[in-house]
């Protein structure tokens, strides 16, 4: 079984174990029994001292109450039984320790901080959901509330999965400009959507709920007909809360933070709407870090440096560093070459492409070439335009994936030398490339390229372009 497997069936082993537990369970049992009396759900969550007193904090962030909750009792009276329930879910995802951890337990202080600072994204952007929703009138705003609050619970679990391997992955979303969807999917074998619909569907949740955890990562223009207007308007919400969340540095949820020219969108909000109140939830969620397991003020020495971002930034050693500090750049995934003979001396007919994978950042490279080798493809990496050069001059390349930012021979020099050397027999060449300007399209084009693909892509998209030259090319 290969290692993205083995990771998506442990993070669905953690989902199951969630609902195994005995407050997992009464929680669903309870929440989704119609006859089931209001005081047994509160009872249920009341037999755990520290998580009733967890979840009736975050109760307190809902927009529009108008007294303080101090019973669980008072909690569902004001929020309702099927918006507690997804904040009771989302909180035992967590698994939040009961008292801060020492430097013992977290020799590396980036990685208490990752945990923090998803953390507070989770619970800033359902705060700003909810006062988006009590200010336009749309959705209910403790709906607002429950749904930002769940609406990346996927993170959650492939973080607690493998926190070091989650953060790389977005570290190399952002570097490449790479949807972290995407870069998850290629570094985990999963991405946080599809672990949410896996949280969702054991929950049981209601359908608006459902539809924020497995659609915000949509454009509103791209959702299915049958998601309707309020639907609609609550994922509408979410998004431009976590934008704002993100932006802002309200925590850290590793999506790219869009500008503050950026976030009017649908919802028609200006950032005087938000600014104003930002700072002050940023203070009530720090407030709060010793309630939930985290300390109140980060030790000195574990303090980013100013306007440093831990999750999806560089940390520690760069994955560049890493990968020049752990041998040459350029790599040949060792797989059958298209030259090699039958049985019977003669060259046997391909089946697949051979695909050259020529990228600089290492781990993207070598994760790009196991996603098209899970697709049956016969793959190279080259993590230089030097070393793709040696590689086509003694292989039959069918099809080059080029990146242009590349050390040694940059991706120009790679098209016009693959033109002056292989003029009889030249391999399609998709150039993928970020912050190209209009002009170097052109160029690429003109010095030979077949196609160019901006980034951030698609992976679907980038498979079937694959998959759609393979027709002509063999």
């Amino acid at each position: 079984m290969n290692q993205p497997t083995v990771f998506v069936n442990q993070v669905r082993e953690q989902i199951g174990q969630l609902y195994l537990s005995v407050e997992g369970r009464k929680i669903v049992e309870i929440a989704n029994n119609d006859r089931a009396r209001v005081e047994s759900f509160a009872e249920a969550i009341s037999g755990d001292p520290l998580f009733a007193s967890r979840l009736l904090r975050i109760a307190n962030f809902a927009p529009g109450l108008t007294q303080r909750l101090s019973t669980m009792g008072q909690a569902v009276n004001a929020l309702g039984l099927d918006n507690l329930k997804p904040l009771a879910l989302g909180l035992a995802a967590f698994a939040l320790e009961s008292t801060p951890p020492s430097e013992e337990r977290f020799q590396d202080p980036y990685q208490m901080l990752a945990l923090r600072d998803l953390w507070e994204h989770t619970l800033g952007s359902a705060t700003v959901a909810g006062r988006f929703a009590l200010q336009l009138g749309s959705v209910s705003p403790i709906a607002a509330f429950a749904a930002g609050f769940i609406h990346d619970i996927g993170k959650v679990f492939l973080a607690r999965q493998d926190l070091d391997r989650y953060l790389d992955a977005l570290a190399m979303a952002r570097e490449k400009i790479l949807p972290s969807t995407e870069a998850e999917t290629l570094a985990l074998g999963m991405d946080h959507v599809q672990a949410g619909q896996e949280w969702s569907r054991q929950a049981k949740l209601a359908e608006a709920f459902d539809q924020v955890v497995c659609l915000h990562h949509r454009r509103l223009a791209m959702l299915p007909a049958t998601v309707g207007e309020y639907s609609r308007n609550l994922i509408a919400i979410v998004q431009t809360a976590d934008a704002v969340c993100e932006a802002e540095a309200l925590g850290r949820g590793g999506d790219r933070g869009a500008s503050l020219g950026e976030l009017h969108g649908p919802l028609g909000l200006r950032p005087d709407d938000w600014i104003a109140s930002l700072r002050a939830i940023k203070d009530e969620i720090e407030a709060v870090r010793p309630i939930f397991g985290f300390h109140k003020r980060a030790a000195k020495k574990s303090t980013p440096a100013q306007g440093e971002r831990l999750i999806g930034d560089q940390r520690r050693g760069a994955p560049q560093q890493k990968a020049a500090a752990n041998g040459p750049r350029g790599v040949v995934i060792p797989f059958p070459s298209r030259a090699d003979k039958s049985a019977d001396g003669t060259k046997s007919a391909p089946d697949k492409l051979v695909i050259l994978v020529v990228e600089d950042h290492s781990s993207l490279c070598d994760l790009l070439s196991l996603y098209f080798m899970r697709h049956g493809y016969h793959v190279r990496t080259a993590n230089d335009g030097q070393s793709a050069l040696e590689i086509l001059s003694r292989e039959e390349i069918h099809l080059v994936l080029l990146d242009l930012m590349l050390p040694r021979v940059d991706g120009f020099e790679v098209l016009r030398q693959i033109h002056r050397t292989h003029q009889e027999k030249t391999p399609y060449i998709i150039v993928v490339s970020a912050g190209a300007s209009e002009r170097d399209r052109k160029k690429v084009l003109e010095l030979g390229a077949n196609e160019y693909m901006p980034k951030p892509f698609h992976l679907l998209r980038l498979l079937e372009r694959v998959q759609a030259v393979e027709k002509f090319l063999l």
